[in-house]
């Protein structure tokens, strides 16, 4: 219910600091008073839109904040607000408290739950599961068929089912998602043939990722191998073939050295040794470079081999290397690739099967729940109308057609509440009606015969008593009272019958102060109420019959209380 409210320069209003109790409020006062002044700030809070326009003149910004009391009563709408302030990233309820504030100001406006900072849109939402306008400035959640489809719903206790039926409908969304998201993967004829040209090309290869170095070696030595078998051949002949190589030199330096150990052996034996080491490494350099020389290929074609082997290294690193380990990284995300795409049918199958599974179950659901439905609507129009008929539209008519729509989370079906609230006159839509008054009795009606179901916990109705009176004025206050048992009522009204039955009791006023008009609101005790009903009897404040009247209203609605 709603605990407190609390606003600051909205309109005529300076400040005002409001606690409500459960039950039934009735908020009355002198037309033009201001009594709508409620019906305004808590349609802010619940994210209405809001202009500058509604700041108190001469001030910068208006506030408006509230608490709201969360009923042990409404256990799913609790549960509902911990998942919505949780998804919200907001702080949970202390004390079973939902502390809601919005800030107007010139340049826009601010809106916070619980603290801290939310939009106006996540305002809104919250609003729409605490509470219902019904007046000439509401938003009139009645008339919207998903609001509708919920009270059919409620009523033939189906939420249970509806819960199912919404699991199953999200099921299949997925389902269908995932089998979007993996045709999404397929390739087009010419991608995939790309791909598959891609890795032969790699393959054919038969790239070793170590080769490089030793061909670029290979290819310089081919490449080079005339002007290296002239090398060879030089030296081979200055060191050991030619007349006067190094060979014949040092062996006539042999000679002398011999010659010389056999007069000083200590000196020339060592001497004679290493001249004969170096003669023997001589010959062993020149036997190794005729071996090198051996080696070399002259083949063009071995050359032409390498330099072809070479060129399709570079080609591959160019279009997917940069290097030849990123040349093979790329066959295997390629060849990944290809044999996903290749393997998927069996997987594409298996999510055509589940897609078909989901939307049989969700059919199913949404089946059961068309069943259900046709076996409450007729009931519950009964019903309706019946409570109409009490609440003076004494040959009104209502009916709820249930329609085919496309199957959705909460069924197959669409409701469009229809009302015909005179003889002769054709049945219409709800939204067809034009008078608030009329629509606030519908609301009304509807209110009393879904009480223990409806989740809503806080209710207002203004203008209700439009062209009421009389015995239809006690017919009205008394369901106003049996609906305030579960939900907390706001009732604007004229009518001293509906104040009389009223838990609590407001009035509205306005002051005039230094050229300033501001309006009040305060809870009435029982001598001022009792006043209040003479003046709203339209008798003179010191009347006797008035004041017998007065009393007698009230003693009849802590009766019915």
């Amino acid at each position: 219910m709603l605990e407190s409210l609390h606003i600051r320069n909205l309109a005529l209003v300076s400040e005002l600091d409001l606690d409500f109790g459960p039950g039934m409020n009735a908020v009355t006062g002198e037309t033009g008073a201001g009594k709508s002044l409620v019906i305004g700030a808590i349609q802010l809070l619940a994210g209405g839109r809001a202009t500058p326009a509604v700041i108190r003149r001469e001030e910068k910004s208006c506030e408006i904040s509230a608490i709201v009391h969360l009923d042990q009563n409404f256990q799913a709408l609790r549960r509902e607000l911990d998942v919505r302030l949780e998804q919200g990233g907001l702080q949970a309820c202390e004390d079973d408290r939902l502390l809601l504030r919005r800030v107007i100001a010139e340049t826009g406006s601010r809106a916070f739950v619980n603290g801290s900072p939310v939009t106006v849109g996540f305002l809104k939402e919250l609003g729409e599961l605490l509470i219902d306008i019904h007046g000439p400035h509401d938003n009139q959640t009645l008339l919207l068929p998903a609001r509708q489809l919920l009270l059919v719903d409620t009523y033939a206790g189906l939420l249970p089912l509806v819960a199912q039926c919404r699991r199953r409908h999200a099921e299949l969304l997925q389902a269908r998602q995932e089998l979007a998201d993996l045709k999404a993967e397929g390739l087009a004829p010419e991608e995939a043939d790309l791909l598959t040209h891609q890795l032969r090309e790699i393959d054919q290869a038969e790239i070793n990722p170590e080769e490089e170095n030793d061909l670029v070696e290979r290819y310089h030595v081919a490449a080079n191998a005339k002007r290296l078998l002239e090398i060879t051949a030089l030296c081979r002949q200055g060191l050991c073939e030619n007349d006067g190589a190094v060979t014949d030199q040092l062996a006539d330096f042999l000679r002398q050295l011999r010659e010389l150990a056999a007069v000083d052996p200590r000196a020339g034996t060592p001497l004679l040794e290493q001249l004969e080491t170096v003669i023997t490494s001589i010959r062993e350099l020149g036997d190794d470079i005729a071996d090198y020389a051996d080696r070399l290929d002259l083949d063009e074609e071995a050359l032409q081999r390498l330099e072809e082997r070479l060129d399709l290294l570079q080609r591959l690193k160019r279009k997917y290397g940069p290097t030849l380990a990123d040349v093979l990284a790329t066959a295997d995300r390629i060849r990944q690739r290809l044999a996903k795409i290749t393997g998927r049918a069996e997987e594409l199958q298996a999510l055509h099967e589940r897609e078909q599974q989901c939307q049989e179950a969700h059919g199913a659901a949404c089946a059961q729940l068309n069943a259900k439905r046709q076996a409450a609507i007729g009931p519950l129009a009964k019903a309706i109308a019946q409570k109409l008929q009490n609440l003076g539209f004494a040959k009104a008519d209502f009916a709820i057609p249930l329609k085919a729509a496309s199957p959705g989370p909460t069924g197959a079906d669409a409701v469009d509440f229809a009302f015909a609230p005179n003889v002769g006159e054709a049945m219409q839509p709800l939204r067809a009606i034009a008078s608030s008054g009329e629509m606030a009795r519908v609301m009304l009606a509807v209110k009393t015969v879904l009480s223990d179901a409806d989740n809503v916990p806080i209710l207002i109705f203004d203008e209700i008593d439009a062209n009421v009176g009389g015995r239809i004025a006690v017919t009205v206050a008394a369901e106003l009272a049996a609906v305030g048992r579960r939900h907390q009522v706001f009732s604007i009204t004229h009518l001293p019958q509906i104040a009389a039955v009223a838990d609590q009791h407001f009035l509205v006023a306005k002051h005039v102060a230094d050229q300033r008009t501001t309006a009040v609101m305060r809870q009435l005790d029982q001598k001022e109420r009792r006043a209040e009903l003479v003046r709203m009897l339209g008798a003179k404040l010191d009347s006797k019959t008035a004041a017998a009247h007065a009393d007698e209203l009230l003693r009849q609605g802590r009766a019915r209380a």
